[in-house]
């Protein structure tokens, strides 16, 4: 059971990153960002550890999806960190859609913040309006899907060990 739940988490992963780059190969911008959508709710749910293995699996998935990285690891480094941080607010009771967003508004800044970086270290043009409304599109999405996600999550590890 825990090989199929990692087989789902993972192709959920994947999928998110398909969205991703599908949106903004139709030049769809700014758009929120689904793979720290999922990596805050599994951090909120499984708590640092795991969300910085989320982020980390995410951010390669980013790094290695067409057009591809500059600097290769940043992007896979910024969500292991957003998923680390995440995962530090993990709490046991029912997730409410105002702690998400502050937790998912944190993430968001961490990979925004990473993108900016990278855009500087390689004298590219930093839109901060771009950046800032990405972030709080992700904010507001991961506020309404985040809470279900983390119901689901929880019911499925409960019927497997409850």
């Amino acid at each position: 059971m825990a090989l199929a739940l990692a087989v789902v988490r993972g192709l959920a992963l994947l999928a998110a990153a398909l969205l991703v780059v599908a949106l903004g190969a139709r030049r769809i911008s700014p758009a929120p960002d689904l793979l720290l959508v999922l990596v805050v709710a599994w951090a909120l749910t499984r708590g640092p550890v795991a969300g910085a293995a989320a982020g980390l699996a995410a951010g390669w998935l980013l790094d290695l999806a067409p057009p591809g990285a500059t600097i290769l690891g940043l992007t896979a480094f910024a969500y292991a960190a957003a998923g680390a941080l995440a995962g530090r607010a993990r709490c046991e009771g029912p997730v409410t859609a105002y702690r998400v967003g502050l937790v998912a508004l944190m993430a968001a800044v961490v990979v925004q913040g990473a993108v900016a970086a990278r855009a500087l270290a390689t004298n590219a043009e930093v839109d901060l309006l771009h950046l800032g409304l990405g972030g709080l599109l992700t904010t507001m999405v991961a506020a309404v899907f985040v809470p279900i996600l983390v119901r689901a999550d929880r019911g499925l590890f409960s019927r497997r060990y409850g």
